[in-house]
């Protein structure tokens, strides 16, 4: 009954919504807030907040979220665009609208349902766009002028790019297009165009200016992680970049100056120009105290029915995440026995992740858990943090087994699958390593612009093909772009299956007159449709870069003969994950005396075992990462080969 009260009451704000012109808002109640206070503040009665928040009748609480209405008359002189968005996996209102440049209230204010229930993966919403101004003929200079000290307006000057306009304005390349629509998918930006920008120009900058270096910000770095990079202090990167003193944000474009003990000279490499050497760490053992090993993984226990194997059987046929995580496990329980013959003894404590509903710190207690070496799991990753968030202050280690999406880092959290920003400068490191006396050329659509400003970067002269915005490629387009003298290589950067394809088909054509070999950055979902040929890619030499490698169960592995043995079927790859990342684990465990003290002093390399291999680096802002990445080719028999 109180869920359609709710409805009802929704439904009524709807319709009011629509006949009164009314808007509505977000209030999120702070500490010493009252109804009156917040009534006076947004010009309304308390009858009206009551009305429509009737819940705080029994009294305001911290973080309330509260509906407050705004009458605002309709605006003929803002011309208004739409660009539709699909809500992706553990999207927010939050961070979509830090991604196309607007409030949350303004997604709100167009999507009404909004105010009353939260995204959802696959909906698709309106973000209001401001319309680009193009004018036919260049601004007379004084107005111009005028123009750029207006906040959120840009006139573009002669030989003025997408780059350097966001890096002027203190933004990424990503949040310009977002806020100019028309700009997506080109770098040819008119003379005269009024671009919406976010706010005043930050300092008039150059970006070709010699002497320096520009690099763009990646998730969770911070001053620390420029001056091991660059060797350049928090002063000195403040000093050039005014815009960074309230610290550094995804996505912003620094000026770094050009030095001597730089690691870097490229905007978009993660250290991998060093060569990593492959290390064993088996013969660095000392610690062989027991080690106490908390795993949380998704066994759906209360499902469980202990008296029917066939709705047991139902359950795990049904259920995808419990099918991974007995996988997963019964890599885990192999190499703890593969632990113990090197001397290491391990107390495995398995939970359920239901199990953490009401906090690990909590359950450790009903256990009676003490001197947890380390959490491995969950695999989820957002109960992965919520792990990591409640032991941090224990400074307890938690390992993340399976997901490589980027993270909230915590002192204590490592994460254990390199992420795609590391996966993807591994790649343009190998390219522009290899670069030389090819003819590089670039086919990126409209989705890729991020990843295709940072090639332009890394490989000067790369040809760039850009599909039409319907996604359409001109093949004899690309056929005039080849040469018949040198090596071709085709970087491909599309998550659309059927221009992937077309691209792939219409190479395998150009190969008989030309030498073509095809690399991305991201080996995404639309490579495995079912049109693509593997004959093909072999074909091409299709090269790409990722976390794992195919192991060869022909080969012999005394993993391979035990769990044979074991379980009586070959491993698949959660199996295998699961094997290699508990083994190399309880390894470095018994290197000293916490996996944070190995992973910082004794580690000069990687480690490598059957299809993963690890080498995690402290993030400067808390936590650590794996930066281990496979380049890896079809050859000619079909198979993937390690080319790196």
């Amino acid at each position: 009954m109180k869920n359609f009260s709710i409805l009802l009451l929704f439904f009524i704000l709807g319709k009011s919504v629509a006949f009164a012109q009314t808007s509505y808002q977000s209030h999120y109640v702070k500490q010493g807030e009252t109804v009156f206070s917040i009534s006076q503040k947004y010009n309304i009665s308390e009858e009206e907040v009551y009305r429509l928040n009737p819940e705080v009748k029994n009294g305001l609480k911290n973080n309330t979220v509260l509906i407050i209405p705004s009458i605002v008359a309709k605006d003929t002189t803002e011309n208004i665009t739409f660009k539709e968005h699909k809500v992706k996996r553990k999207e927010t209102l939050f961070s979509i609208s830090q991604t196309y440049g607007v409030t949350v209230d303004d997604i709100k204010k167009y999507n009404k349902h909004l105010y009353s229930s939260q995204v959802k993966k696959g909906e698709k919403i309106k973000i209001p766009i401001r319309a680009v101004t193009i004018f036919s003929n260049p601004i007379p200079s004084d107005k111009g002028k005028h123009l750029e000290t207006t906040a959120g307006k840009h006139l573009v000057e002669a030989q003025e790019t997408k780059f350097g306009i966001a890096k002027k304005y203190g933004i990424s390349v990503a949040e310009l297009e977002a806020l100019n629509p028309s700009i997506y998918g080109t770098d040819n930006l008119p003379l005269g165009s009024i671009l919406n920008v976010p706010k005043l120009p930050i300092e008039n900058t150059t970006i070709n200016e010699e002497g320096y270096t520009y690099y763009t910000i990646k998730p969770k770095e911070g001053f620390y992680r420029l001056k091991v990079l660059f060797g350049v202090t928090q002063e000195e990167v403040i000093l050039l970049n005014p815009e960074t003193k309230d610290g550094l944000k995804e996505g912003m474009v620094v000026k770094i100056p050009k030095k001597d003990k730089v690691v870097l000279e490229e905007t978009t490499e993660v250290a991998t120009t060093i060569q990593v050497k492959n290390i064993s760490i088996e013969n660095r053992l000392t610690n062989f105290k027991t080690k106490n090993v908390v795993v949380f993984l998704p066994f759906e226990l209360d499902k469980v029915v202990s008296d029917s194997t066939s709705l047991n059987e139902n359950l795990i046929s049904n259920s995808a995440s419990l099918r991974i995580a007995l996988d997963f496990y019964s890599g885990v329980l192999l190499a703890a026995d593969f632990a113990k013959q090197k001397g290491i003894s391990a107390n495995l404590h398995v939970f359920d992740t239901n199990e953490m509903q009401s906090g690990v710190n909590a359950l450790f207690n009903r256990k009676n858990l003490n001197g947890v070496d380390v959490v491995l799991g969950p695999l989820r990753q957002v109960q992965v943090e919520r792990v990591a968030a409640d032991l941090e202050s224990k400074n307890i280690p938690v390992l993340s087994p399976l997901s490589n999406r980027q993270s909230k880092m915590y002192a204590n959290f490592i994460q254990g699958i390199p992420s795609n920003d590391i996966l993807e400068d591994a790649m343009i490191s190998f390219l522009k390593e290899n670069s030389m006396g090819k003819n590089i050329i670039l086919i990126a659509d409209r989705s890729k612009s991020v990843q295709q400003q940072k090639l332009q970067h890394a490989i000067p002269g790369i040809i760039i093909i850009n599909p039409s915005e319907g996604g359409y490629l001109n093949m004899q387009g690309v056929s005039d772009k080849l040469s018949k003298n040198v090596e071709n290589w085709v970087i491909l950067e599309s998550t659309k299956a059927t221009l992937v394809n077309s691209v792939i088909s219409g190479l395998n054509g150009l190969r008989r007159n030309n030498t073509i070999r095809l690399f991305t950055l991201d080996k995404n979902e639309s490579y495995d449709f079912s049109e693509i040929s593997n004959v093909h890619l072999a074909r091409l030499g299709f090269t790409y870069p990722s976390v794992s490698k195919t192991f060869d169960y022909k080969e012999e592995h005394p993993f391979i003969s035990a769990y044979k043995e074991t379980y009586g079927t070959l491993p698949n790859r959660f199996a295998v994950r699961g094997f290699d990342i508990t083994y190399d684990m309880l390894l470095r465990l018994a290197c000293s005396e916490s996996l944070f003290e190995t992973n910082d002093d004794l580690m000069d390399g990687e480690t490598t075992y059957l299809e993963n291999k690890f080498n995690y680096k402290k993030n400067n802002q808390g936590g650590y990462y794996n930066t281990s990445v496979y380049i890896l080719k079809y050859n000619e028999d079909l198979k993937l080969e390690e080319v790196k």
